[in-house]
């Protein structure tokens, strides 16, 4: 029973942070859009606030207890990274980019190992230190945080030669950056530097090396094989999402039984599933469209792992190091291999700050080597910790910097720019919803009852009208609504998009320019002060079957109203007269 107590304790003073942590991280992701910076640096901030460096509310013991939810998030965000790798996009990217990505990836590491040695070897004065942490950190140097990139990228709705770059560095960096630092750790304990599990010969850590690199590609390929097979005898996705998430975490589980790498696992599984199925794609978008919550997760728990408070001045000054060694290799390896490679000196520029972004793998490498008591790991670790604080501030925004200069978003906005999700409602509204459906609202007068205010339908999507027609038509190709409305700044209705006018100037060549102002139709509208008889009128004067609702005075777009609940209120009404 003592057991059973301490048990439900510890639950009970968990999950009351965690739900804190999420509704810190949704609030200051809302905000840090207003303040026009991504939402990963929001996701990030809550973890910190509420983490072991603000309010100490999520502490250290807390966020590694519940380090499952950050391996169940890793899990889904590889899986995504390996889909986004389908053949269409294999096809694009082709030898070039990786020889590219390479290159630039080769004069990062040298450049990282070649600064951090000098410097590590001045400030501890223990040259064998300095070669361990310096060769260590030049491997988790490379890579650049596949969650915070992907997500950004999403965001903004990029598209290109740079977003084709930047994702095949993702995919190479994250391979090279696990091998590497598992090549180096065994190194270290065949040299007795870093301890090692009792009996194990060097010969049996070279082999667990090769398993560990070589079976989990083979069990990637067989859980993605089992999850495409799966795939045509479900019907329902709501199930196949929940197999999938379900499939993950079987594989991270054997990983821990069979000595493999869980991160290489889930990646070679996404990419299975997307190559092999028919309907790949879609279901790397349904695993995608899960992004906010798994993104939320991860980087709040990513924030409350870092304790700025137990920072010495070396330990400071030695992060500083890394930082400022990490950020001059990634920006001038870039301008190098432009040099080089005249295919890449359009994207040098912009290549380097766009990869600055550090935490999904490091975190992950980072977890690997905590076990490990000496003083080269530990001084890893806070190393690599602090940095993570750093490049996920600086790198999303840089990320987001570098997409607008290069050109890869298209219309110069991303799409939360061009279109508005809901129409507002007050709260005086809200409050008649709530009675009317528990039944609790008085009875008002007839006029009253005829009023339409309680029928509009406000979650209505806008076009505003400075969007580029290259995202209307994406935006209406992904979704299917009666028309769509189009408003200005000050959310009044203009009139909806014509389709036909969009489809004929899709086929130029040229057409980000035009906007969505150019292609408006007209298209009837219902006051917010109509009576029924009149909306009963403007119905039948019409083909259409759902109209929208503007403001009498103001002209703003309220929601839209339909036909057929203008029908279900006057047979409410008028029962007699209707069935006569």
């Amino acid at each position: 029973m003592q057991t059973t107590e301490v048990a439900a304790a510890i639950v009970e003073s968990k999950i009351p942070i965690l739900g804190l942590a999420l509704i810190s991280a949704l609030v200051l992701g809302k905000f840090s859009k207003k303040i026009k910076i991504p939402k990963v640096t929001g996701f990030i901030f809550a973890g910190i606030i509420i983490g072991p460096t603000g309010f100490n509310l999520m502490t250290t013991e807390i966020a590694h207890s519940v380090h499952f939810l950050s391996d169940i998030a890793m899990g889904l965000i590889l899986f995504n990274i390996g889909g986004d790798f389908d053949r269409n996009l294999i096809q694009k990217i082709g030898w070039k980019n990786f020889k590219e990505v390479g290159v630039a990836g080769l004069f990062n590491l040298l450049i990282v190992f070649t600064l951090t040695f000098l410097a590590y070897s001045k400030i501890t004065g223990d040259i064998k230190l300095a070669l361990i942490v310096a060769s260590f950190l030049s491997f988790v140097a490379l890579e650049c945080a596949p969650p915070t990139t992907l997500l950004v990228m999403k965001e903004y709705n990029a598209n290109g030669p740079l977003q084709r770059s930047i994702l095949t560095y993702l995919a190479l960096a994250t391979v090279v950056a696990l091998v590497g630092t598992q090549v180096i750790e065994v190194i270290l304990k065949i040299l007795n530097i870093w301890p090692t599990d009792a009996g194990i010969t060097p010969l049996m850590q070279l082999g667990l090396l090769v398993w560990s690199l070589v079976g989990s590609v083979i069990l990637g390929f067989i859980l993605g094989f089992f999850l495409s097979y799966w795939e045509q005898k479900e019907k329902k996705s709501s199930e196949f999402l929940m197999l999938v998430g379900s499939t993950i975490l079987f594989g991270q589980t054997l990983s821990y039984f069979l000595k493999t790498d869980p991160l290489i696992i889930s990646t070679v599984i996404g990419f299975t599933v997307v190559n092999s199925t028919n309907s790949g794609k879609e279901i790397h978008k349904g695993i995608n469209e899960m992004g906010l919550s798994i993104y939320a997760i991860f980087f709040v728990l990513a924030g409350a792992h870092i304790n700025l408070r137990e920072f010495t001045p070396a330990v400071f000054l030695m992060a500083i190091v890394y930082v400022i060694s990490r950020t001059f290799a990634f920006y001038f390896g870039s301008i190098l291999t432009g040099k080089i490679i005249t295919s890449f000196a359009d994207k040098s520029n912009y290549f380097g700050l766009s990869t600055l972004s550090h935490a999904g793998i490091a975190l992950a490498i980072v977890s690997k080597i905590m076990p490990i008591d000496t003083e080269s790991s530990n001084l890893l670790v806070t190393i690599i910790m602090s940095s993570i604080f750093v490049f996920e501030i600086l790198g999303p925004l840089l990320l987001k910097y570098s997409l607008f200069a290069s050109g890869e978003v298209k219309g110069g906005k991303g799409d939360d720019k061009n279109f508005t999700k809901k129409t507002s409602v007050s709260v005086g509204q809200l409050m008649d919803n709530l009675q009317e459906n528990l039944n609790i609202k008085k009875e008002v007068s007839e006029d009253i009852k005829r009023d339409i205010k309680h029928y509009i339908k406000t979650d209505i999507i806008s076009v505003k009208e400075n969007a580029s027609i290259v995202n209307v038509q994406k935006f209406i190709y992904q979704h299917s609504y009666p028309y769509y409305p189009v408003i200005n700044k000050e959310q009044e209705f203009l009139g909806v998009i014509d389709l036909t006018q969009l489809m004929e100037l899709s086929k130029e060549d040229e057409n980000s320019f035009i906007t969505a102002k150019s292609i408006i139709a007209q298209y009837p509208t219902i006051s917010n002060e109509s009576r029924i008889e009149e909306i009963v009128a403007i119905f039948e004067n019409s083909k259409y079957h759902t109209l929208p609702v503007t403001h009498s005075s103001s002209g703003k777009l309220l929601g839209s109203i339909s036909q057929k609940d203008i029908m279900q209120l006057i047979t409410e009404e008028r029962p007699k007269s209707i069935i006569e």
